[in-house]
């Protein structure tokens, strides 16, 4: 993909990337870190192992080891990982696929996973189930790690720092002296589809894992509380939020400003796309594609599975086609012109296509009448798609970053008692029990 700024936006705009979800995760695990560095560097570095990683974990985990499990069972049983078996549930549609082949290599693919369907449909599950247990489990063992080094941390710097003050105070005795040195430190079937198929709910089923393993394996009724509002408004604008917000600023384009919003940043910003509006070929293009209504159910346009994969194929310069190519929803074979069709095209994104671009017209032409420009009316439009974007991820960031360790302080600072690190706290009234320290 050439980076440019239309990509860029697109990118963060996709709820199917995991790009939005990074970049809301990078801020909150610069704001969690930075919080509990407040409190104590023990803490803090306790934070930035947990938060550091499990960002490692959480991004590369999944996709590793659906990798290697591509490499190895897919390999074994001699099946192409790259179909999707969303692909099978049509069987009409699957022979269209068939039929449609980029070429007879994929062909010959695609016919040996149709002989052997059942056995590639639970080769699948079993991806989705092996690489989302394996992460959970790295993580597991990232938990019990990173407790036992910050336990051994703080044993070995109380014992450190009670050495240090018993040579002070011998040799400020001595010495008769003041001058003394002691830093102190504050501180189911469809629903298995559903998450399967997509990376970010395969990542919102892993961050549910990280949830219930932090919440059970904390050490302390403080650490607890922590990561409650830490997971909480983490859940909540990771996954909730963001897309809510998203749609809010759709729709406030539309009844504010009368520009529809909803297609992706590189269609919008496609001088071509813009061109198909000025000179009014692209409803061309819509009509194609209206002719295959097959029924109206409340207004709303209902067609066959088969008729719209069709036309995707015997349609390759349609208008809608083409900006759900340029969208990512029909993928390409490698670096040809011909649609890769083991992959999964979702019908219903599709026809949303065609009905944000019929929208969108319609609009054009009323602004037209109006003696608006083309160039300002597009150039609003690519303006409130950019600011929905930084606007949705800002306020993740804000509530990521700052406000959620922000509450977390708060609460600490506001309770009598816990302004310091437990598990610190516990371990020196071990050693002092002990009699390792006084």
């Amino acid at each position: 993909m050439i980076l440019n700024a239309a990509n860029v936006f697109s990118t963060l705009g996709n709820p199917n990337s995991l790009v939005p979800l990074a970049v809301k995760d990078l801020s909150a695990t610069a704001g969690m870190t930075a919080g509990s560095f407040v409190t104590g560097k023990e803490e803090g570095a306790d934070r930035f192992i947990d938060e550091m990683g499990t960002e490692v974990i959480w991004l590369f985990g999944i996709p590793a080891f659906k990798w290697l499990y591509d490499k190895t069972v897919y390999k074994a049983a001699n099946l192409d990982s790259n179909f999707d078996a969303r692909n099978l549930k049509n069987k009409d549609v699957f022979e269209k696929i068939k039929e449609y082949a980029p070429d007879d290599k994929v062909k010959k693919e695609i016919e040996k996973i149709g002989s052997k369907s059942k056995l590639f449909k639970n080769i699948t599950t079993g991806k989705f189930f092996v690489a989302t247990g394996l992460t959970v489990a790295s993580y597991l063992g990232l938990t019990k790690a990173k407790q036992k080094y910050t336990a051994k941390k703080i044993r070995e710097n109380l014992i450190a720092e009670y050495e240090a003050k018993k040579q002070e105070e011998a040799k400020k005795k001595q010495e008769n002296s003041v001058n003394q040195t002691n830093p102190s430190f504050k501180g189911a079937g469809s629903l298995i589809e559903s998450l399967a198929f997509s990376p970010v709910k395969n990542m919102y089923v892993l961050d549910g894992f990280i949830t219930a393993t932090r919440l059970g394996e904390s050490r302390t009724p403080q650490e607890f509380i922590g990561y409650f509002i830490k997971e909480a408004m983490t859940l909540c604008f990771m996954y909730y939020a963001g897309g809510k917000i998203q749609e809010a600023l759709e729709k406030r384009a539309v009844n504010k400003f009368n520009k529809s919003i909803g297609l992706d940043a590189r269609v919008l910003e496609d001088p071509a796309f813009k061109k198909a509006f000025e000179d009014g070929s692209i409803e061309k293009g819509l009509k194609e594609f209206e002719k295959i209504q097959a029924a109206k159910d409340n207004g709303k346009l209902k067609k066959d599975a088969v008729s719209l994969y069709e036309f995707i194929h015997k349609n390759p310069e349609n208008s809608v086609v083409k900006a759900a190519k340029k969208s990512d929803i029909i993928k390409m074979y490698k670096k040809t012109d011909k649609i890769d069709t083991r992959k999964f095209i979702d019908l219903k994104e599709f026809e949303g296509v065609y009905e944000n671009m019929s929208g969108l017209y319609k609009q054009f032409k009323e602004a037209m009448q109006k003696g608006e420009t083309s160039e300002k009316f597009f150039a609003g439009v690519k303006r409130l798609k950019r600011d929905s974007i930084l606007m949705n991820i800002g306020s993740c960031i804000l509530a990521l970053g700052i406000i959620t360790p922000g509450l977390m302080l708060l609460k600490r600072f506001t309770s009598k008692g816990d302004e310091e690190f437990e598990t610190k706290k516990q371990i020196r009234e071990q050693l002092i029990k002990d009699g390792v320290i006084a």
